[in-house]
């Protein structure tokens, strides 16, 4: 049975939380330990390095206890309530410390509560990406709710932006003291917290009916089994081109996201109000917008060539445009926006991709693994994000950038501009080639699900 409107954006809801959180991890949380609660950055940066990489782990782990889970309530919705809960309520705890002068303390307080959170993301954010691989057998309906997941997720990286500073307006502070920056970020992690509690519930409710009843494993989990399925995965000759590719794709995407605010800033001059104004707010209307185009052509030609032409697109035009266009220019990184956020939208293609690896893996075994090969996604999206991180910081060190001058050097800002431009792109470009090697085109798409149809049917009759 197909599934209605409400029930694919009902599934999206939640990523609307994951990602606004995540986002405010991201910006927030070092600086706020640093200048607002008074920890070292050694400390600081020790306590992250050590959580993010217990993250990282921890996610094949959740798939595979996914892939294995039988309860009343289905295979997703206590991990959706009870990592929604964590994960919410860990963010107003990371965000909310209490005070003490010990910076011993303050490290085992960031250290816990924030693999407090970390978990919580892990057992949420696991299940729920897995969950738009079996609600509908249907390989295009399956890209619908990564478009609709993208959409809300979109719009929840707004909100992990903006909830600090919606706290400051309420609270009236000013975040530029240390008052009012750890009062600022205390009450925005609450409301951050808090919609991720919500947009979990919304998706449980929406998705009740379908996901309560889908088919229960019929193992249990089990050490041995699991280490088995992950070296299968690992040597699964159809998955791992395409999971190269998307590590390249990820760290293309850490790249910008980190050189975006110093390129526009400093090497074309421009005004944080044209920043978020005309460039952000164009570049996520044309990422919502595109969605249904990529559901159209994912539908029309299939889903690896339009996706191939995504992330090509996404790379020469970074390559060519970028550190060309002049100081002061806004309407040439507007024109880019358009073009890098309806290229950026290939990635629910991309996503979808992976249910029909899995379902592939199942037609040839037997047994599903979704959750165990998207466990392994978000876990490889993580270390790609912590290598490119660490990447970044060395090349902005090697051509002489320093956060601190009001001014970089013309030389600094010229090199800053080729690095945004031909570092980015490249990886994007050699994305594009890798993804090429992915065999699953459209016909073989179609024959992944005719033989699962026809194994699930026979299965059902037995």
């Amino acid at each position: 049975m197909a599934l209605n409107k409400r029930m694919k954006a009902g599934y999206g809801a939640a990523e609307f939380g994951l990602a606004g959180g995540e986002l405010l991890l991201q910006l927030y949380l070092l600086e706020y330990y640093i200048r607002g609660v008074g920890l070292s950055p050694m400390l600081a940066g020790i306590a992250l390095a050590v959580a993010i990489f217990w993250d990282a782990v921890t996610d094949p782990l959740m798939g595979g206890l996914v892939d294995r889970t039988s309860t009343r309530l289905g295979r997703f919705v206590p991990y959706l309530f009870l990592g929604g809960l964590i994960f919410g309520g860990g963010l107003a705890l990371l965000f909310n410390p209490p005070g003490a002068d010990s910076q011993f303390i303050l490290f085992l307080y960031l250290l816990i509560s924030y693999m407090i959170v970390n978990t919580g993301l892990t057992i949420i954010g696991v299940p729920h990406i897995a969950m738009g691989g079996v609600l509908s057998p249907n390989t295009h309906e399956r890209t619908e709710l990564y478009g609709w997941r993208l959409i809300f997720g979109t719009f929840g990286l707004f909100a992990g932006i903006l909830s600090p500073l919606i706290a400051a307006k309420a609270l009236q502070v000013d975040v530029a003291t240390v008052a009012g920056l750890e009062e600022s970020r205390g009450l925005g992690s609450i409301y951050m917290g808090a919609a991720v509690v919500l947009t979990a519930l919304i998706t449980i409710v929406a998705t009740w009916r379908r996901s309560v009843n889908l088919p229960a494993p019929t193992d249990s989990f089990h050490w041995k089994d699991f280490l088995a399925n992950l070296g299968r995965i690992l040597r699964n000759p159809v998955f791992l081109p395409f999971f190269l590719a998307f590590i390249l794709v990820a760290m293309g995407r850490s790249m910008n996201s980190t050189l975006a605010l110093p390129y526009y800033k400093d090497s074309l001059n421009l005004s944080e109000s044209a920043i978020q104004g005309p460039i952000l707010s164009v570049f996520t209307l044309v990422i919502v917008l595109s969605v249904p185009a990529w559901v159209w052509l994912g539908r029309r030609y299939g889903k690896k060539q339009p996706a191939f032409i995504g992330m090509f697109v996404l790379g020469v035009m970074s390559m060519v445009a970028y550190p060309l266009f002049p100081e002061g220019s806004v309407v040439g990184p507007v024109i880019a926006a358009v073009i890098g956020g309806f290229a950026v939208g290939a990635i629910i293609l991309v996503e979808s991709l992976v249910t029909d690896i899995a379902d592939e893996d199942f037609v040839r075994n037997g047994e599903d693994r979704e959750g165990i090969y998207f466990g392994f996604w978000r876990m490889g999206q993580k270390v790609a994000r912590s290598i490119t991180l660490g990447l970044t910081g060395l090349m902005l060190s090697v051509i002489g950038y320093e956060e601190s001058l009001a001014a970089q050097s013309e030389d600094t800002d010229r090199a800053l501009a080729w690095l945004f431009g031909l570092g980015v792109g490249s990886l994007f470009l050699a994305a594009s080639f890798v993804f090429l090697k992915t065999p699953i085109d459209r016909e073989r798409q179609e024959w992944i699900q005719t033989e699962k149809s026809r194994i699930l049917a026979e299965r059902g009759k037995s």
